[in-house]
């Protein structure tokens, strides 16, 4: 049964989040690499330091958006919640992609999208497990 609900709110939430997210992260990165432009080792990997943390935001954000979703879904929670994790990973590399070549680090993305939402989607299963069982006993 799919949870329609689940999937349309759990996109658009991921897809917000993700934005925010992303806000945060370029105020951050702005502030950090105008006070640590003076250190060798941070102008020295700046772009693969910057590249990690983006990363890291994003993985956090799909997350958190599988989360929600598997916490809405009543049936099927990690499924929905992968849905939106691959769909919000389409929507952004979608909006950014240049002409709408898609390489390799993509591919990549959406992937990380879809595993980390999935992550989301098993922690809200497993609460969710551990919240019947409480009802039970």
């Amino acid at each position: 049964m799919i949870s329609w609900k689940a999937l349309i709110v759990g996109l658009i939430v991921t897809i917000l989040v993700g934005l925010f997210g992303q806000a945060l992260y370029v105020l951050l990165a702005s502030y950090i690499g105008m006070a640590a432009s003076d250190y060798v080792f941070f102008s020295t990997y700046k772009q693969e330091i910057w590249f990690v943390f983006a990363v890291l935001v994003y993985c956090l954000t799909m997350a958190f958006g599988g989360l929600l979703t598997g916490t809405m879904a009543s049936h099927y929670k990690v499924t929905h919640a992968s849905v939106v994790g691959f769909l919000a990973g389409i929507a952004s590399i979608m909006s950014s992609a240049e002409r709408g070549d898609i390489t390799f680090m993509a591919v990549v993305m959406v992937f990380l999208g879809c595993l980390f939402a999935c992550f989301g989607g098993v922690f809200a299963r497993r609460v969710s497990e551990q919240y019947e069982e409480d009802v039970e006993n």
